[in-house]
């Protein structure tokens, strides 16, 4: 009985050496797809951005006009529209003819120049005859007084005259036509006036209005956690889906001194430069605030980075159509970059597209 256990103790040690079952082995850490392979092609590939700058917040922002390069355009005058000269879209100069109108009061008012100008001179006459006939003894001195404070308020009459006319431009003041023209150089963003409308001064809605497109406002609403990071002069990056893959950059210039009682957020504006008047009026996008990092921050597209396990992943591409799985610590994600705190150096190439079919063709992998 005790040889029969002792054998099959010892067959049972000589089966174990004897097993050929290969030994446990650790997780598939690298997947290698063949050149021709499409799910090769379905992959893009890119190399990380390394960068001294930090996103600290991303806001909706939205693009208005640089109300300080805008004017909106009324008349000085009551009268009728008779030719427009200028649409929306048009470039005009300073001083463009925008509309013409019938006016009867640049006729009024070329008249009353006309008149104090025949006083001031019939005035001046006056005052000569009344020195003359001071110095010959004919009159009183307090005659020549009165000559001349009728010459001086025939003279303030015209000056007032003058300026009135000066005011509302040069234009046909006898056939009473006022000539509506741009006060500064810019596109015509909007025109309300038609021909044949009835114009008045005391009117409050814009006949034409007028800007300078070579910068814009952008415009946002910060959360007051994010409030310190703002101050005048700091950068925005600003995105917008009317202009796909481009970055426009944004200096803050005003942050109000209030919050806004219900969102608890604050207005800030920014310029953007608009050289090329690509960007448009009431654009909407995103503004991102950065800040500059004495330390090179690492920047991955969020798509790369997968979660496999406990852990965040990319995949690093070590060789044509091979991928190595790197474990990588995710500082701060925005929801378009990633901020890569570890596991990555420049020069990496990393999967930006298809990381979730390589995850899942290295969990198959036996």
């Amino acid at each position: 009985m005790v040889l029969s256990v002792v054998a099959a103790a010892q067959w049972g040690c000589a089966g174990a050496e004897a097993d050929p079952r290969p030994k446990a082995q650790g997780a598939p850490t690298s997947i290698t797809l063949d050149t021709a392979s499409p799910k090769l092609r379905a992959l893009t590939v890119e190399p990380v951005q390394v960068t001294h700058e930090r996103v600290v917040a991303v806001l909706p922002a939205q693009l208005v006009l640089d109300e300080d390069h805008t004017v909106r355009v009324l008349s000085p005058v009551t009268g009728r529209v008779r030719t427009l000269d200028a649409k929306a879209g048009d470039v005009v100069a300073v001083g463009a003819p925008l509309a013409h109108v019938v006016s009867s009061d640049l006729a009024q008012a070329v008249a009353d120049q006309a008149k104090a100008e025949a006083s001031a001179t019939a005035a001046a006459r006056a005052l000569a005859r009344a020195e003359d006939l001071l110095a010959h003894k004919v009159i009183a001195q307090k005659e020549l007084e009165q000559a001349r404070n009728d010459a001086a308020q025939a003279d303030a009459e015209l000056r007032r005259a003058h300026q009135r006319v000066e005011q509302l431009g040069v234009g046909d003041g006898t056939s009473g036509e006022f000539v509506l023209r741009a006060p500064i150089a810019g596109v015509v963003i909007d025109r309300t006036a038609n021909p044949g409308a009835e114009l008045r001064p005391d009117a409050t809605t814009p006949l034409f209005t007028i800007s300078r497109l070579d910068a814009l406002w952008l415009t946002a609403a910060a959360p007051q956690h994010d409030l310190a990071a703002f101050r005048p002069g700091a950068t925005l990056s600003f995105t917008t889906d009317a202009l796909p893959g481009r970055t426009f950059e944004a200096t803050v210039t005003w942050i109000s001194d209030q919050l806004d009682p219900v969102s608890r957020t604050a207005a800030v504006r920014a310029v953007v430069a608009n050289p090329g008047h690509e960007l448009r009026a009431q654009e909407i996008g995103s503004a991102r605030l950065l800040t500059h990092e004495v330390q090179a921050q690492v920047l991955v597209p969020s798509a790369a980075v997968v979660t496999m396990g406990a852990e965040a992943v990319v995949f690093v591409e070590t060789a044509r159509g091979t991928f190595a799985r790197r474990a990588v610590v995710v500082k701060d994600d925005d929801g378009k970059l990633a901020t890569i705190g570890s596991g990555l150096a420049a020069g990496d190439r990393v999967v930006s597209r298809g990381s979730l079919l390589l995850a899942a063709e290295l969990g198959r992998t036996p």
